[in-house]
């Protein structure tokens, strides 16, 4: 268990490594959540609390993997800091939050000190 889930305050969040397209994956989901899988793949039920993280959730700005260090602080405060990548190399630091649907969102509009 690696926190409390921020949006059912019933279940727990958990990491468990899924393959999505091919490829593996972890997914930080709450108890609550409900997956099923076919052919090797991995599909989300409806379950009481749809909340869940991809591992690689930020792949497209650079970072290639969020940890379990990263989801602590996340369901602990609220938030992390994340070192991410623009597509020409320039390297920024984001503040990331807790988002219902997507289950994480980038602030692009707060600036962090280097």
């Amino acid at each position: 268990m690696l926190g409390s889930c921020p949006y059912c305050n019933d279940g727990s969040i958990t990491a468990a490594k899924k393959t999505v397209l091919g490829k593996q994956t972890k997914v930080y989901s709450c108890s609550n959540a409900h997956f099923h899988t076919e052919d090797g793949e991995c599909f989300e039920s409806v379950g009481s609390c749809a909340y869940r993280i991809w591992g690689n959730s930020l792949a497209k700005y650079g970072k290639r993997a969020i940890g379990e260090q990263e989801i602590k602080k996340l369901l602990r405060y609220g938030s992390f800091i994340a070192v991410l990548h623009s597509r020409n190399g320039v390297e920024y630091r984001k503040k990331i939050v807790t988002h219902y649907e997507y289950g994480i969102s980038v602030l692009f509009n707060e600036e962090i000190a280097s």
